[in-house]
């Protein structure tokens, strides 16, 4: 590439008028590309996206450019009063979700939130919805074989078996989407116990709360202060706007699916290697026999694979993910927390330091998991079971809004070597 295609980061900066920070945004959406410096430390950028970035803050583009522009992690492109993205975290129906997990407030209550819209803070326990009797021999075939990383299939697989026996059809004829989100919620729960010594489902006792379940079916203890981390980090992954997954459970009520199938496409979203199984590439690779591992041997972990792979640097907080700073946060704070805990806070600290690399929920979540004493595969679960929450509510929402999303393509001819 000749060198008037490319530009420097400072000639960027200039060029645009903007920050750092936000020149860091626009490369990780995707709007500006990079190439390689001959130093290979410094990044060049490409004039051409610079330039019709430049064009874009000028004025308003044209309705077709526009349009191509917001699918490739651009702004919004659907109304919604769910979720706002704010630099404090998000805000769930203007409450602010970091806001809530620090007040003790249940997951039961922020569900309930998300879904309807009404806040009840008095909400510690959903009645017990029996997991259906056919879906329950289903779940026993996965009985002392499941593996840690097919967790996501798992949880997939319940969301498609609750629609089943004509459940979907009566969750959209009789209304009752409510008690149908809590049913696949709490079906899901009952899933972690293939990760635990049982190695089967477990069942829900009467009155147990859902961060207290999470915790009897992995084996963990439910003390006061797990129970504070794990309420936390349940509240503040519920959602988070338009991500891949949320998007595709939009695209799924448009068509007027079921609930059960709309959670079941966003998990499908979800569980992608760009997304979701993030968390198991920390628990194989980062943070594999974290006590044996120097913070400089773990350092140089990201270094060679890119923080990207890890979670770290989430494009929409570039200044540091205050869901995930609220989770290790919580971490710290728990006295029952395993030895392990303080070492990869201790971690995660000096990469913030060394490298400038925030981390992200997944991480978190790893690190949460883990100093709770929970098996792997706990905090795949934790963020599905989480999102869900989520997930419902952007599906109810986008059946109000009654059209379907359905984006045009743009053919480009290409033309093929011989």
């Amino acid at each position: 590439m000749m060198q008037k295609d490319l530009m420097t980061r400072e000639e960027v900066l200039a060029r645009l008028n903007i920050k750092s920070a936000t020149l860091y945004s626009y490369v990780s959406r995707g709007l500006i590309k990079t190439a390689p410096h001959d130093d290979g430390r410094k990044s060049l950028y490409m004039r051409a996206d610079v330039e019709r970035v430049g064009s874009r803050k000028r004025g308003r583009p044209p309705r077709q450019v526009a349009a191509e522009s917001t699918m490739r992690w651009g702004e919004p492109i659907i109304s919604s009063s769910i979720t706002q993205i704010t630099t404090q975290g998000p805000m769930y129906r203007n409450r602010s979700a970091v806001g809530l997990a620090t007040a003790g407030a249940s997951f039961e209550s922020v569900a309930q939130l998300l879904i309807t819209g009404v806040w009840q803070d008095s909400i510690s326990a959903w009645p017990v919805i029996e997991t259906p009797a056919d879906v329950l021999p289903l779940l026993d075939t996965y009985a002392g074989t499941l593996a840690s990383n097919d967790m996501g299939n798992v949880l997939g697989i319940v969301a498609l078996a609750m629609g089943m026996c004509g459940r979907g059809q009566a969750e959209i004829s009789d209304g009752n989407s409510v008690q149908a989100a809590r049913l696949v919620i709490q079906s899901m729960v009952g899933c972690i116990g293939f990760l635990g010594p049982t190695r089967r489902f477990v069942r829900r006792d009467p009155a147990e709360s859902l961060a207290a379940y999470i915790l009897r079916a992995a084996s963990g203890t439910a003390s006061a202060d797990a129970l504070r981390a794990m309420n936390g980090a349940l509240t503040v992954l519920a959602d988070n706007e338009l991500a891949p997954a949320t998007f595709a459970a939009r695209i799924a009520a448009s068509t007027n699916a079921d609930l059960f199938n709309c959670v079941a496409a966003a998990i499908g979203s979800h569980v992608g290697f760009s997304t979701g199984t993030a968390t198991q590439k920390i628990e194989s690779l980062l943070l594999q026999n974290a006590g044996a591992h120097s913070l400089e041997s773990r350092l140089n972990l990201v270094r060679e694979y890119g923080a990207s792979l890890f979670g770290f640097n989430h494009p929409l907080y570039p200044d540091g993910d205050t869901r995930a700073d609220l989770i290790l946060q919580l971490m710290r704070e728990t006295p029952s927390a395993t030895p392990e805990t303080s070492e990869t806070l201790d971690f995660l600290a000096l990469a913030r330091e060394k490298l400038g690399t925030h981390p992200g929920v997944a991480i978190a979540l790893v690190t949460l998991a883990r100093g709770l004493g929970l098996p792997d595969g706990s905090a795949t679960a934790i963020w599905i079971i989480s999102r869900t929450a989520g997930w419902v509510a952007h599906a109810l929402e986008q059946r109000t809004q009654a059209f379907l999303l359905r984006p045009r393509a743009k053919f480009v001819a290409t033309s093929w070597p011989y």
